[in-house]
């Protein structure tokens, strides 16, 4: 991608770098952004008008006169009204002016290497994204820019929150296109970069990152290790970025020429045979991934550009008022309420306002729960060669792609008043997210189809034991012993549950709680009331780490953390036995290293030729 373009051809001995070209933001952002100020001023005088309103109901309800001092006085000085509207009028003009000097000093710029984007009139500001490093790129649309056209970019970048790149204001379609230009050509990029570390690697003395460590046993290897401490085995990160389709195919727009690695998510191994998804090869496509996800026992439809599932407004909005949190606050205003209606009628009328404007929090509260829960409204999922498309919100919209190849873990949550409707909740852990809990949404709210087709996209094959198809694992994980699918009875016997020692410390979950493991996964199953079950792909454990405490020692219990990114879910095989916790800490480090290794190998291979399979002997 290049910022200008010369009308010649310079010699080569001789070219000049091209210049640099600063392209502006929409004249608005400085306005948009400087809204809070006005916002609060606002804010400030309704509470003033508030206060007034307050003393004015009293002293009616007193049978005394309304105090209009103020009033009277501000009639007889007329002046001091006009010197209040021309302060108001210089503050526009001087804030319209200033954003006016703000404006012309934002602006971005976007090279073969990176986009920058500046700021600031007293204070400069300069970022830095390198393409190589983004992740995503989301499209985001607040209310009042929706409603002006005007759209936001936001660039997740490898290295946490503070490194990531929000690119305000840009008109829509200029943000749609240079979103699509700069995803095009970050995956460009990152084809390149993983080629030449391939080539690096292939050439001998030279070694290549590949991402991944093996784990450091030291800590840990022993059973007799100290509990109290803790021991700690680490491995390598996961994030490996999928090698690029190519673009020949038995039919048009599908690729059967990449390679796909048994420890790829459904999602990841459909987008490989995926090239630019057009409606005429949408069958295609659905065929694909009804034929990925034969082992969930799924049929999908495939929709138009891709889609495979959405999420009715009035789906979310009932969930929301079936939250926890939105019922309590209501039940809160409700009693506020009848307190203040109680007071009216035994006659101590000065006590009816101030408890209904101490309820206004309470209010506000739930308003803003009830939102945000909102903005997942219309969502909308599609399948595309990038990973899953995200589009939601019902006043504000957002766009994002999810890449499935950098997903570490996958949760699905039912809350207590779900279970009658039969809805999950589907979340999960990315790298370099910066632990953005509230935006980790595989599904928002959906029936257990729906759920086991997010759960289906976003991890690899479970590799069960001949007898038990993946959504009976899952089923059973979800369900316990209440799961009426044909293969319960042999998913259960994998599970390993809490000994009843642990009921002293969880005497509510000890029966549900367990764990079980397949050759790829790691599955939590997790709460009573409110249902969880936890997905930790084995290629993608960072570390683990075995703990016991004080009582947990005299109960002969223990607990091993395995260690995910940041996000809502925090896997944790807890209070087993423990000699069988020690057990498991030690075959789960060397099963997570052998998994990392041959990813990487499997990566490798993805691009110097074909992928031989080699048995370790583990004996």
């Amino acid at each position: 991608m290049s910022d200008a373009s010369s009308p010649e051809t310079p010699n080569p001995g001789t070219e000049a770098a091209a210049p640099e070209v600063w392209h502006r933001v929409h004249p608005l952002t400085p306005i948009l952004e400087s809204l809070g100020v006005l916002v609060g001023i606002f804010i400030a005088a309704a509470y003033g008008l508030q206060n007034f309103f307050q003393s004015a109901v009293e002293d009616l309800a007193s049978g005394r006169s309304v105090n209009l001092t103020f009033a009277e006085w501000l009639g007889a000085h007329p002046l001091v009204i006009l010197a209040v509207v021309g302060g108001i009028i210089l503050i526009l003009v001087l804030t319209a002016f200033f954003s006016w000097l703000a404006w012309r000093v934002m602006g971005y710029r976007v090279d073969a290497e990176a986009i920058y984007y500046r700021r600031g009139l007293l204070s400069k500001k300069l970022r830095k994204a390198r393409l190589d490093r983004v992740q995503s790129i989301d499209l985001q649309q607040k209310l009042l820019p929706r409603m002006l056209g005007m759209a936001e970019l936001v660039f997740d970048v490898a290295g946490g929150t503070d490194s990531n790149i929000s690119l305000k204001y840009l008109s829509k379609k200029r943000a749609e296109e240079l979103r699509d230009e700069l995803l095009a050509a970050v995956k460009a990029k990152k084809n390149a970069s993983a080629t030449s570390a391939t080539s690096t690697d292939a050439v001998p003395g030279v070694a290549a990152d590949h991402g991944g460590t093996e784990a450091d046993t030291g800590a840990g290897g022993g059973a007799g290790a100290d509990a109290s401490a803790g021991d700690t085995a680490r491995f390598g990160a996961g994030g490996h970025d999928s090698p690029d389709p190519g673009a020949d195919g038995e039919q048009p727009g599908i690729d059967r020429s990449v390679p796909e690695r048994s420890a790829d998510s459904i999602g990841v191994r459909l987008s490989k045979r995926l090239g630019v998804l057009a409606d005429d090869v949408s069958h295609e496509a659905e065929r694909s991934l009804n034929d990925l996800l034969a082992p969930y026992n799924l049929s999908a439809d495939v929709g138009e550009e891709g889609e495979i599932i959405r999420v009715p407004a009035h789906r979310v909005i009932v969930s929301s008022l079936l939250n926890t949190g939105t019922l309590i606050s209501v039940g809160v205003i409700i009693v506020l309420v009848a307190i203040a209606v109680v007071f009216l009628l035994v006659g101590i009328e000065e006590a009816f306002l101030p408890i209904l404007i101490g309820g206004l929090p309470g209010i506000f509260a739930a308003f803003a729960g009830f939102k945000k829960n909102l903005d997942n409204a219309n969502f909308v999922v599609r399948i595309s060669e990038d990973g899953l498309a995200v589009s939601h919100g019902l006043f504000s919209t957002s766009r994002k792609v999810i890449p499935l190849d950098r997903l570490q873990a996958v949760c699905l949550h039912q809350p207590l008043l779900w279970r009658w409707a039969g809805w999950w909740r589907a979340e999960y852990n990315i790298a370099s997210d910066g632990g953005k809990n509230d935006e980790n949404l595989l599904l928002p709210v959906g029936d257990i189809d729906q759920a086991l087709l997010m759960v289906g996209l976003a991890l690899p094959d479970p590799q069960l034991p001949e007898g038990i198809s993946a959504d009976g694992l899952v089923r059973s994980a979800m369900y316990d012993r209440k799961s009426t699918h044909p293969d319960a009875a042999a998913a259960e016997e994998l599970f390993h549950a809490q000994p009843r020692s642990s009921r002293i410390l969880d005497p509510l979950v000890w029966r549900r709680r367990a764990y079980a493991l397949t050759d790829s996964l790691l599955v939590l199953r997790l709460g009573v009331l409110d249902r969880r079950v936890d997905f930790v792909p084995h290629v993608r454990v960072q570390s683990l780490r075995y703990y016991q405490g004080p009582l947990m020692r005299a109960l002969k219990l223990g607990s091993v953390a395995v260690h995910s990114t940041a996000g809502p879910i925090t896997p944790l095989v807890k209070h087993q036995d423990a000699e069988a916790a020690k057990r498991f800490f030690t075959e789960h480090a060397e099963r997570t290293r052998i998994a990392r290794q041959r990813f990487d190998a499997a990566a490798k291979s993805a691009h110097t030729g074909p992928i031989e399979t080699h048995e370790e002997d583990n004996g």
